[in-house]
């Protein structure tokens, strides 16, 4: 009995040799089959007019086709070998290296290009080793001429290194789907997220797109969804942001302000065509019509990704316009107030930029750390997640920095956004587990490992338990990824889930005491002289105590630095600021007086958030408030430059309300004989009402006073028992104020 014969004997037999030998489309061994064999051959010529094209979209209509034919017979090795390769190109990556691994083995010469194919299902899969054999195996049969080619393969090897390395030392994380509020059967992608963590956007395919349509990949077309929570609350149900954000054609998250009022979003036909639009949350909630960002941004080239500073005056973007490192690059340009325009973009340089892909950027609100992905630095496979920091003295960018594994994986990563205390972000991921075909992850940093006898009540107790618990449950009700889980692997997460958490019992009793106080005092020594803080909290009316919202305006007492800000229409409010700095915060809002307070942080504090809340009350007639930010040096009554803020204010409330006549009440510290700072708080007092009346207050509307030491808010006693001179002079500070009390309204 010939081969042929043979074949056909044991496939009409129903046996199973799937993993042993070719069974290629030929009729002669399918006679009874002749219908379905002919429109298995009509799919697969259907797949191959695809195929043969090559890119990413029509490898995903041809592996439709070939699916098709698949089912007729799964085991023919050149229609495995086009899966596989399709597979490598669609969402669907780990499913290819089945496919590669049987036609390689029922047939080693089924294609020339075949070990690199296997190398890279390898590598996708994490299985280093094995990639970097087949690499290898594949470069040998590269023309030695061909230099181009070899030094790609290199890289591929180098990025297994890479991978082996960085699973080696994995970062503690826990990784969350998001949950069905968020994430559907549909794709959902590219997240953009408020610093306060609050609010969230990002692009969906589903069903109730504006105008319903698919576009050749089958998926409709894209829009915008967003999705809120309250404080420690959970997510709720996303929705279409709708008309005028989304359009029928494609529209896309790209980017979003800290404050998440104002978004940047891509609108295009399709990847190759489209520009970068900005729209602003109106004050009712709804969003203004979206308009381009401008020519010197937009152009006929690919723009994709965009960040905002937190002021919103600078703009980090990608594109793929001539004169650039590679293929997308990171640009800068910053906001030309003169022409109410953005200028002429600049080029990162080769710092960031590569001969390959940059995307995905995120600018931190902490107005230095860049975040993007690239496939061009030091990547384990596909685009990875880095970070780079700018030194503002010297103008340069640090050297970008992975931002390690399981975040990064051997797929691509991308569009990664941290909130403004960067302890969560957020990205889109595509697991077997999921709820669709691209889901949306919560990331949570669990920091460095503490001391062994520690570590169970420190991972009970931490500051983030305490404040957003919820965010660290998943929605589903499983246990978090471990940062041990290899992303590609499910049964490699269950075998090391939880290992993060709980500390390896039998490594430890192995671990060198020395070690451990070594790793202990450097935890306790080590100060992070960059840290951020965020201060948050609610302005309230004092009277009804619902939120207001209200403009609040940030000075840096040490620099001068001002920012200013609003709070939302609940009254909540989020900033970010560096760790060891003081802040004078003035808050007002029309139809209501001044609240203003003085904080200080210190880089040792533990915790990385502060509640700072104010309160407004309406002018009326006895009614007092503190201007804390009016600053005099000890023993002067001259006004700092810092201090015109908190009267700015008040000279416009005092407009605002043409009939209020006012008594300026000085205050002093302790500090000198009680006849001198009586005669010092009356200088400083009348040093206010001319600056008012230099602002057009008739100076009739003004009375002033020197109270002197008399009403310390903080009596010597207390200050006595603070420690340190900088907590003592914050003390006294604090009552050297101004006092306003409304005589009249």
């Amino acid at each position: 009995m010939n081969k042929l014969l043979t074949l056909l004997f044991l496939l009409l037999s129903g046996l199973s040799f799937g993993q042993e030998e070719d069974v290629p489309f030929d009729k002669r061994l399918f006679p009874n089959q002749k219908e379905a064999f002919m429109d298995a051959v009509k799919e697969i010529k259907e797949g191959d007019y695809h195929f043969f094209d090559g890119t990413s979209s029509d490898l995903t209509l041809a592996l439709r086709h070939y699916l098709y034919a698949q089912d007729f017979n799964p085991y023919s090795s050149v229609l495995n070998f086009k899966i596989g390769v399709c597979y490598l190109n669609s969402n669907h990556k780990f499913n290819a290296l089945e496919h590669l691994k049987f036609a390689y083995k029922v047939n080693p010469d089924v294609d020339e290009n075949i070990k690199f194919y296997l190398a890279q299902a390898h590598q996708l899969a994490g299985e280093f080793d094995t990639a970097i054999y087949y690499y290898q195996e594949f470069k040998d049969q590269i023309n030695p001429n061909d230099q181009g080619q070899r030094a790609f393969i290199n890289k591929k090897i180098q990025e297994c290194r890479t991978g082996q390395e960085l699973k080696e030392s994995p970062i503690r994380v826990w990784i969350d789907n998001l949950g069905d509020s968020i994430n559907t059967e549909y794709p959902e992608f590219s997240p953009v997220i408020s610093a306060d963590n609050r609010v969230l956007f990002f692009t969906g395919r589903r069903p109730d797109s504006e105008g319903g349509k698919k576009d050749q990949t089958g998926f409709h077309y894209e829009d915008v969804y967003v999705s809120k929570r309250e404080y420690g609350g959970d997510w709720q149900t996303s929705e279409n942001i709708g008309d005028p954000v989304n359009t029928e054609s494609h529209d896309a998250t790209v980017g979003l302000s800290p404050d998440g009022k104002s978004l940047l979003t891509y609108k295009g036909i399709n990847s190759k065509n489209g520009d970068i639009f900005i729209t602003k949350e109106l004050e009712d909630g709804t969003w203004a019509e979206p308009v381009s960002i401008g020519d010197n941004i937009n152009t006929k080239y690919h723009e994709s990704s965009a960040s905002l500073s937190f002021d919103e005056k600078t703009l980090f973007f990608v594109s793929d316009q001539p004169g650039g490192f590679g293929q997308h690059d990171i640009y800068v340009s910053y906001w030309d107030e003169e022409k109410s325009e953005w200028g002429k973009p600049y080029n990162l340089g080769p710092t960031i930029n590569t001969e390959f892909e940059e995307k995905g950027v995120f600018f931190h609100p902490d107005n230095k750390t860049l975040y993007f992905s690239s496939n061009g630095h030091n990547n384990m496979g596909g685009l990875d997640i880095f970070k780079t920091e700018f030194n503002s003295e010297t103008g340069e960018w640090s050297e970008p920095e992975n931002i390690g594994y399981p975040i990064n994986t051997p797929d691509d990563d991308i569009y990664f956004v941290v909130t403004g205390n960067e302890r969560y972000a957020y990205y889109s991921s595509f697991r077997e587990d999921g709820f669709g075909e691209k889901d949306i992850y919560q990331i949570t940093f669990l920091g460095e490992r503490k001391n062994s006898l520690l570590a169970d009540a420190d991972l009970m107790d931490t500051e983030f338990l305490e404040e957003e618990s919820s965010d660290l449950a998943t929605s589903d009700g499983t246990s978090h990824t471990d940062n041990n889980t290899d992303n590609n692997q499910n049964n490699n997460q269950n075998n090391t889930d939880n290992n993060q958490n709980n500390t390896d019992n039998n490594n430890q009793n192995n671990t060198d005491n020395n070690q451990n106080n070594t790793d202990n005092n450097q935890n306790n020594n080590t100060e992070d002289k960059n840290r951020n803080m965020i201060i948050k909290g609610h302005v309230k009316d004092c009277k009804t105590s619902s939120g207001i919202q209200a403009n609040i305006v940030m000075v840096n007492n040490e620099t001068g630095a001002r920012r200013e800000i609003t709070s939302n229409p609940d009254g909540s409010y989020e900033v970010i600021v560096e760790a060891g700095e003081s802040y004078a915060f003035t808050v007002s809002s029309p139809s209501y007086n001044i609240d203003s307070k003085s904080i200080s942080t210190t880089r040792k504090d533990k915790n990385t958030e502060r509640v700072v809340n104010f309160e407004l009350c309406p002018p009326s007639q006895g009614s007092t408030f503190t201007l804390r930010n009016i600053y005099f040096d000890f023993d002067k009554y001259g006004l700092r430059d810092k201090s015109v803020a908190d009267l700015n204010l008040l000279a416009q409330v005092m407009k605002e309300n043409p009939n209020m006549i006012i008594e300026l009440g000085g205050h002093t510290d302790t500090r000198g004989s009680s006849e001198y700072n009586e005669i010092l708080s009356l200088n400083r007092a009348k040093v206010a009402k001319e600056y008012l009346v230099k602002k057009g207050i008739d100076p009739k509307r003004i009375y002033v006073r020197g109270y002197g030491e008399k009403e310390p808010e903080i009596p010597d006693s207390e200050i006595a028992k603070l420690q340190g001179r900088k907590a003592k002079n914050d003390a006294h500070q604090q009552n050297r104020r101004t006092v306003v009390t409304i005589i009249r309204n």
